[in-house]
């Protein structure tokens, strides 16, 4: 994760001066395609994943998963992922369900990326890490406060905290807490992790 951030912050600094249908010098993605497949509706991550495989050089095609065999019919998931394998190169899925990202990723053959379920957002969280380090330097051991409840979002961001070294402070009013699984596995892999009632006292340095 470390990598990709330091890589789309050399790459966005790289492109500073080029238009926004422009293709990355050395094209990373050139003659791949991405396959995308929305069961939630999006605007960011759409365009966002769109736009950054054309800048990279490869291709992409969105597909709606009430439009095609996907588990459905006469096919089984295994199948659409089967064919999903044979004409794409990596594919997205953007679901509901966190379930149906780990059962879709045992039947394909090429990598799939998490564009969000009802337990992780990763892809929102790199981009706040990378946004919070171009204007606050690295957050290794940085103090971070999220306020609201418990979701995906803070479900990533836990995670994150233990991959980049980091003091989190979350803030969830009462029966919203995060997910107590979660929470284990935080502890249990030395989170610096604190959850409160009181949004000031999680703001608070």
């Amino acid at each position: 994760m470390r990598f990709i951030i330091d890589n789309a912050k050399l790459r966005k600094k790289n492109r500073a001066n080029l238009k926004k249908n422009s293709i990355d010098a050395d094209a990373p993605l050139d003659g791949k395609i991405l396959i995308m497949l929305f069961e939630k509706p999006s605007t960011r991550t759409r365009i966002s994943f769109d736009l950054a495989v054309k800048q990279l050089g490869g291709k992409s095609l969105i597909l709606n998963p009430d439009e095609i065999h996907y588990g459905i019919g006469n096919e089984s998931l295994h199948d659409t992922a089967k064919i999903l394998s044979q004409y794409a190169d990596i594919v997205m899925l953007r679901t509901d369900a966190h379930k149906k990202v780990e059962d879709f990723s045992k039947y394909l053959s090429i990598p799939i990326i998490n564009g969000l379920t009802d337990l992780s957002h990763p892809c929102q969280i790199m981009s706040d890490i990378m946004t919070f380090e171009e204007l606050k330097g690295p957050i290794k051991n940085k103090k971070i406060a999220y306020l609201g409840d418990g979701n995906n979002v803070v479900y990533s961001l836990i995670e994150a905290s233990v991959q980049f070294d980091f003091e989190l402070r979350i803030a969830c009013p009462k029966n919203c807490e995060p997910n107590k699984n979660i929470l284990k596995w935080a502890e249990k892999n030395n989170a610096n992790i604190s959850v409160v009632k009181d949004p000031l006292k999680a703001a608070n340095s």
